[in-house]
């Protein structure tokens, strides 16, 4: 019985640990208002939520530098530091993101027609 106690003690002290916050808390109404700079190689895009639902980014540098647009979102909370969000681009290019703040990386899913494209960045919210 002894054993069973001594195992059980790391086990439920790392189970503890894997579930503790990361001290970073960020739900969809914490964005709204802010500029968050989205890095990818040379291209950087600012990306910003005006309300629940309407946001607007503009490419800052790359390929696409100076094209700019409006778009209506939705966005869910994954954990404190993860968001889930999405849009419909009027060009027919369908962007869903995971935005994990705590590592300051955005992984893409990008659907145009019926080709679709991953890639990953750097993203960090501007200071106003």
């Amino acid at each position: 019985m002894k054993a069973v106690t001594f195992i059980s003690i790391p086990i439920i002290m790392m189970a503890s640990s894997c579930n503790q916050s990361t001290g970073i808390k960020l739900e969809p109404k914490d964005l709204i208002g802010k500029t968050i700079e989205y890095t990818y190689g040379e291209s950087i895009y600012h990306v910003t939520l005006d309300s629940d639902t309407q946001m607007h980014w503009e490419a800052m540098t790359g390929d696409e530098k100076g094209i700019r647009a409006e778009e209506t979102y939705v966005i869910e909370p994954i954990s404190d530091a993860t968001l889930f969000i999405s849009w419909g681009e009027e060009n027919g290019v369908g962007v869903s993101q995971l935005l994990d703040f705590k590592n300051g990386q955005v992984h893409n899913h990008l659907i145009k027609g019926r080709k679709t494209s991953l890639s990953s960045g750097k993203i960090r919210i501007l200071e106003p």
